[in-house]
């Protein structure tokens, strides 16, 4: 383990906790954002940092918050603890994220889906149709090829377009799968992280505003899959231009988190100077 690199290394410990927290923040604010929570950027920082509630919120959102929070570090703990990432990980991290437990057989936590689930999307003709995500008798075996393809980044993954790649595939795949109930989304963002972090990059978030263009290309891709609820093996999935615009949104999405740790280490360069 003593070979890995990590972006916040060589500073400072006062550093590093700082920037570690304030990725911790932008990352956790912008995806539950994206999935309708209403704490602002400010008001995230706010509870995380003094534990304390924002008034007229709702709960959900505050339990939000911090179940994100908890599962940035279950990711952290994820790379050092182990070269190789399991299911169980997966579903203690869905147990994390879902803070919002309903005993519910249907809607299971920390499991894989039980049930077909659905979304709709606008089509070419801007007519509301029905998207349905692969079943759930194939998700076993969709999730086991897509642990594959995560641990193999993680096992390869070293330049910086290389983990862009691994982020933009894993993320795209994880969605398109759909293999929880709920949190998708969230999960996607997290896991996909994992190779873009084990190659001494910091993680890379989608921000909140950039919401509809992300969201549309998503859909766009998923539309290009002819019978996604057939779905059955990964290599169905296309590679075509739909995908390489999602690989162009994500280098996009880099820049918050890389301008964080440009500034962390101009503040260190400062520091050794004096």
């Amino acid at each position: 383990m003593s070979d890995k690199k990590y972006f916040y290394d060589h500073l400072d410990e006062d550093i590093k906790n700082i920037l570690l927290a304030q990725i911790r923040n932008v990352w956790t604010h912008h995806s539950t954002s994206l999935e309708g929570n209403s704490l602002t950027l400010g008001e995230t920082d706010f509870i995380l940092e003094e534990g304390l509630t924002i008034q007229g919120k709702p709960l959900k959102h505050h339990n939000e918050i911090f179940g994100h929070a908890r599962a940035i570090e279950r990711i952290y703990g994820l790379l050092k603890s182990s070269d190789n990432i399991t299911q169980q990980d997966i579903f203690q991290l869905h147990e994390t994220v879902l803070t919002e437990r309903v005993l519910d057989i249907y809607q299971p936590v920390g499991k894989w889906k039980v049930q077909s689930n659905f979304t709709t999307y606008i089509n070419q003709d801007n007519k509301q149709q029905w998207r349905e995500y692969p079943a759930p008798q194939t998700i076993d075996y969709l999730m086991s090829q897509w642990l594959g393809r995560l641990n193999n980044s993680l096992a390869t993954v070293q330049t910086q377009n290389e983990a862009l790649g691994a982020y933009a595939d894993l993320h795209l795949s994880l969605v398109t799968i759909h293999p929880f109930y709920d949190g998708n989304g969230r999960m996607a963002r997290l896991l996909a992280n994992l190779p873009v972090l084990k190659s001494g990059f910091p993680p890379i978030v989608v921000p909140q505003e950039d919401c509809y263009r992300y969201k549309l290309a998503l859909s766009d891709y998923q539309n290009t899959i002819v019978s996604l609820a057939d779905l059955a093996d990964l290599e169905q999935l296309p590679i075509n231009s739909e995908r390489q615009r999602f690989v162009e949104l994500c280098a996009g999405y880099w820049s918050e988190t890389l301008e964080l740790l440009g500034s962390a280490i101009a503040i260190q360069k400062i520091r050794q100077i004096r």
